[in-house]
């Protein structure tokens, strides 16, 4: 139940207005008050002294005229008539203070070069869109020496995140934050700002100033977050979305089923452009409950995204590590997209992402296939090419497809992989009538636009190639010496192998030389992968889990 202050002060003499109460226990408290202030943690002394002592102001209500009382950090809010306890809440960052870092010409000067440099969407390292819950139960006083929820949000947002980025380095004015408000009108509270000092000194504001009310919706927050990550769409730019609430959303609280498919629908929108470069996470503060947070951090997994569900307890220490694992989210991903020789991020290519589920389906009338054949008596489409390191060149075989039925092949639109370097898509040969023939296979290609080569498709893939067959002779070499020792069984025992590859040259509908290395597809029922070339290592993930204990 909220209340909109007018900020009229009562008259000296009370003549106009009715006359205040000795105390809180001459007014009949509401249902509403009792649970706000059980939930809240605010005394019936506490009350008595907002009465007795403190400064009395005219507002409104739901119900209509109201007055508000404020002292020691407490508000409370009685009907017109003063007869009727209606709410009361703790004020906010009360109980506590966070010094501002003075701002110098200088500093002011490389803000307003930071805001110009933005227009440039290639120069921005990273944007972090950051949803803060300000519904009603951020009120709370439940956090460490009895602060709000909401002030502790800000405390760790503003200190971890912001400023111990920028002591340490790991963030510069060419990384770009935005915040959002879940509850109350969902608006943006900041909209590409870059990381410095002046935006920590702005977030201090939110926690001095910031006034948790309504309820916590998720979709118009989420639909306010999508738009501000598109806003850039140059590949260079490292992007997290970060939901950070102490509970359930208020959208459909009747039917859950239906809030998380449209809450999903919304994620998969994102993560199917974005993949990699996009971390989704939440932080649950306080018990929440996760259905909805966690139905959305693995929707983003399915399209290859980082994504992390941390719960924090209402300890400070508890969510300061929650926000410095966020930051370390950030900087590996910014890692990954750096070049090693020129020390710049690269930019990745604008392709389109199918979910990991989705990958067992194959219907040969899908507009999603893309298919190229070959023609009796006309100039080869499609041909076949390895490299050999012995002979260090590219041979082209006689035999094109592995089934003697194949014609072409059919290459699937969307990606359902990546790798620090490569993405993967689907790829099936085709018969002359244009149906799935031979075995299941897959098609690697390069992440980034700078590693596109149009006078030579097959330049990206050499090094992979010979990689992959200098690992088969090692492979083939430890294989016969370990089936030579003494008691081995060969039925048993297993061995190492690599798959071959290939690359598979074509030319598009735009008649564009494309070249793709193809394998055969391993059954992800039957093997495990233990670790990526990006970083991930089973078991060892930062997908969701209590802070500090990562799984």
């Amino acid at each position: 139940m909220d209340v909109e202050s007018k900020g009229v002060a009562a008259s000296e003499d009370g003549a106009s207005n009715p006359p205040i109460p000795e105390s809180a226990s001459e007014i009949l408290s509401t249902l509403h008050l009792d649970q706000r202030r059980q939930e809240r943690n605010i005394s019936k002394n506490e009350l008595d002294a907002a009465i007795k002592h403190g400064e009395r102001t005219e507002g409104f209500n739901s119900h209509g005229p109201a007055w508000v009382f404020s002292y020691g950090g407490i508000t409370y809010v009685t009907d017109y008539k003063m007869t009727r306890g209606i709410t009361s809440w703790v004020n906010p960052c009360w109980g506590f203070d966070l010094e501002k870092v003075p701002i110098t010409l200088e500093m002011e000067a490389a803000h307003r070069n930071a805001l110009e440099r933005s227009q440039d969407h290639s120069s921005w390292n990273s944007h972090a869109v950051i949803v803060v819950d300000q519904s009603g139960s951020m009120r709370k006083t439940d956090a460490t020496k009895g602060v709000t929820r909401s002030d502790l949000a800000w405390l760790c947002l503003a200190v971890d995140y912001v400023g111990k980025r920028l002591r340490s380095g790991e963030a510069t004015s060419d990384d770009y934050l935005s915040l959002v408000e879940l509850g109350g009108s969902n608006e943006d509270l900041l909209m590409q700002e870059p990381v410095d000092w002046i935006l920590y000194n702005r977030i201090i504001d939110f926690l001095r100033h910031r006034h948790p009310t309504l309820p916590g919706n998720y979709l118009p927050a989420i639909d306010k977050a999508q738009h501000l990550l598109k806003v850039n769409s140059s590949g260079s730019c490292a992007l997290q979305l970060i939901f950070l609430t102490d509970g359930a959303p208020s959208d459909f609280p009747l039917y859950q089923d239906r809030l998380n498919y449209e809450v999903c629908n919304r994620i998969a929108s994102l993560a199917s452009r974005f993949g990699s470069r996009l971390t989704v996470g939440g932080f649950a503060v306080g018990g929440a409950e996760l259905s909805t947070l966690e139905a959305m951090i693995e929707t983003a997994k399915e399209y290859n995204c980082t994504g992390f569900l941390m719960k924090a307890s209402l300890r400070v220490e508890d969510l300061s590590s929650a926000f410095r694992s966020m930051s370390t989210l950030i900087t590996e991903t910014k890692t990954t997209m750096t070049d090693a020789n020129t020390k710049r991020q690269r930019t990745y290519r604008d392709l389109f992402r199918e979910p990991t589920r989705a990958v067992s389906v194959y219907n040969a009338s899908d507009k999603e296939w893309k298919k190229y054949r070959n023609h009796p008596n006309q100039p080869t489409r499609v041909k076949r090419t390895y490299f050999d390191k012995h002979e260090y060149c590219w041979i082209y075989p006689e035999k094109t497809f592995n089934s003697d039925k194949a014609v072409g092949i059919a290459v699937r639109d969307f990606i359902f992989g990546e790798g620090k370097e490569r993405a993967v898509r689907r790829v099936r040969e085709i018969n002359n009538m244009g149906e799935f023939v031979g075995p299941l296979l897959v098609g690697k290609e390069s992440l980034f636009v700078e590693d596109m080569n149009k006078d030579d498709a097959k330049c990206f893939h050499k090094d992979f190639c010979k990689t992959q067959q200098l690992s088969q002779r090692f492979a083939s070499s430890f294989n016969k010496k370990l089936l030579m020792l003494p008691g081995v069984d060969s039925s048993k025992v297993p061995t190492i192998n690599f798959l071959d590859c290939w690359v598979m040259l074509y030319k598009d509908e735009d008649g564009e030389k494309k070249g793709i290395l193809v394998e055969k597809m391993l059954d992800p029922l039957q093997y495990r992968k233990w670790n990526t070339n990006a970083g991930h290592v089973h078991h060892m993930g930062a997908s969701s889990g209590d802070v500090g204990t990562p799984s």
